[in-house]
């Protein structure tokens, strides 16, 4: 795969999953503290490598909220949760979750496929590259001959 080609397409993906968790920041940033009634939990979730989810509900709107690990060990089903919420918006954050990691983690990735972008440009647009096929070129028909 052509350096460009890698670029442009990770490019194209940290910009969707950046577009992705501006909202999600947009949340955490505006987002107002309210309480919500666990309407759906699992009875158990002590595995670690499993991922758990709760359904909570506000104003007659329901929302899937991914849990840690425990977490079901201390709520039930009718409890009230304190989490982060942005009228108009899906996602539901808790008070003290943070997104800044993936923001990082996005920030890299679209730095490397910009990286990858310009090297690939300043490969195929190289004199050196030029004089190598030109090369390559004559010594696969001197081969043929």
């Amino acid at each position: 795969m052509k350096p460009s080609f890698l670029g442009i397409l990770i490019v194209l993906i940290s910009l969707f999953f950046l577009k992705v968790k501006l909202n999600v920041y947009k949340v955490e940033a505006y987002g107002k503290i309210v309480d919500m009634k666990i309407v759906k939990i699992p009875t158990s979730c002590k595995l670690t490598k499993s991922k758990y989810y709760m359904n909570v509900e506000y104003n007659g709107m329901t929302f899937i909220k991914r849990i840690p690990v425990n977490f079901c060990n201390s709520h039930n089903v009718g409890s009230i949760v304190k989490v982060k919420y942005l009228e108009g918006e899906e996602t539901i954050l808790f008070p003290d979750e943070e997104i800044w990691g993936e923001f990082v983690a996005i920030g890299f990735f679209l730095f490397a496929g910009i990286i990858l972008l310009l090297f690939g440009f300043f490969l195929k647009n190289s004199p050196n590259n030029a004089s190598n096929l030109r090369s390559i070129n004559s010594a696969a028909r001197n081969s043929h001959s």
